[in-house]
């Protein structure tokens, strides 16, 4: 049974909290060598530490360098040591800041703030390095690729006013010093974050369009040239909300609020594949040709990004509603997930196998982050969870 249907501009408040959730940021992600990808031994998998953030965490923590990001709602922005989990820094400007909106690279974090302004932060002593004025607010994480920002702004989500008729933007920073590159103004209210396939970037969101729509809402996106912001085409449909899309060279696939997951093909933004996906699908991921994504009947599935043919499913066990928390993170040959009752699973990424599965009995709304051979989770309790492996006996 489907989620019911959405019809005010405030229902999109949910939707918006879900589709600002990754489990890696496409460019975000540090690769420095302190932050290292490797596979995880679930055997010597344990508890680290943990803090309490004092606020329910509705976002992934993110992992740059020797510190690891977490911010409740209104703030403050939270810095703390990767292997002992103690406060190093925190960002906690007067007005607040949008909780959901942060994302980092090997030097800076930067970070949405009430009033349609963005911050960077050292990511070592949580310095202001720049502010700019965009106008516009910044709720979902910014995308960090090649020196340059690529941050979508909204008319609708929490703690705005909600206005259907804005006209969002993406804008195009550089990253050291915030000065615009280029910026593209859509005829969408809202947009989420955009994902990079060879030279195009791809950015979505809803728009009112013309008649009602019984369940859902109106979805447009936008394919861009990287360089300069320039329109290549538009594609649109009634899927609703979009919540997460991945691209390749080829193709680009995305999931909304309907919980269909489709496939359009890079250059012309014609259909090439559609499939159902099952009830409530939180995000999707992606590596090389392959998605993953889970819904709350428990079933993960593995298909081609270039045709949507299926390639693996996994039924997780233990019980109903136990679903993927967001989406799943592959590293190296393994896939991660943090389900809905708190267990922790490993799968193999080419065939769906049960690698290890570890109960840890916490409750999320964000699901994990993989890290540099770290497990970081979120609770909606506000309190942080590390996890590594532990030293053999």
């Amino acid at each position: 049974m489907r989620p019911k249907p959405i019809r005010l501009i405030t229902g999109f408040v949910f939707l918006v909290l879900l589709g600002s959730l990754w489990v890696v940021w496409e460019g975000g992600e540090t690769r420095n060598a302190a932050n290292i990808e490797r596979r995880i031994d679930g055997d010597r998998l344990a508890l680290a530490w943990t803090f309490d953030a004092a606020g329910p965490l509705n976002q992934l923590p993110a992992r740059v360098g020797k510190v690891v990001l977490v911010a409740p709602p209104g703030g403050p922005l939270i810095a703390l040591d990767v292997e002992s989990g103690a406060l190093r820094w925190q960002y906690d400007p007067p007005e607040g800041l949008w909780e959901r909106s942060y994302a980092a690279d090997e030097r800076r974090v930067f970070v949405g703030l009430p009033g349609g302004r963005m911050a960077a932060l050292d990511s070592e002593t949580g310095k202001v390095q720049w502010e700019r004025d965009l106008g516009i607010d910044i709720q979902s994480p910014p995308l960090i690729a090649n020196g340059a920002l690529y941050a979508s702004t909204t008319f609708v989500g929490p703690g705005l006013a909600g206005d259907a008729n804005g006209k969002a933007k993406l804008f195009a920073l550089a990253t050291a010093d915030g000065r615009e590159l280029w910026s593209f103004e859509t005829d969408n209210y809202i947009l989420q974050t955009p994902a990079i396939g060879g030279g195009t970037l791809y950015v979505g969101g809803s728009y009112r369009g013309p008649g009602g729509v019984e369940e859902g809402g109106h979805t447009r996106i936008y394919a861009l040239s990287i360089s300069d912001g320039a329109l290549r085409w538009v594609y649109e449909s009634t899927d609703g909300f979009v919540k997460r899309i991945y691209a390749t060279e080829s193709v680009a696939a995305f999931v909304a609020y309907q919980d269909f997951v489709s496939g359009l093909d890079a250059d012309t933004g014609n259909l090439r594949w559609r499939v159902e996906a099952g009830n409530w699908v939180p995000s999707l991921s992606g590596s090389g040709d392959t998605i993953y994504f889970g819904s709350d009947n428990t079933m993960l599935q593995a298909r081609d990004v270039n045709d949507g043919r299926l390639l693996w499913e996994h039924n997780i066990a233990e019980g109903a509603f136990n679903y993927v928390l967001n989406a799943p993170a592959r590293i190296e040959d393994d896939l991660y997930f943090l389900t809905q009752r708190g267990d922790i699973v490993a799968l193999n990424a080419f065939d769906g196998i049960l690698r290890w599965r570890i109960s840890t009995g916490i409750k999320s709304r964000a699901g994990l982050t993989v890290a540099g051979g770290w497990v970081f989770i979120g609770g909606a309790d506000g309190r942080v969870s590390a996890f590594t492996e532990s030293p053999p006996p």
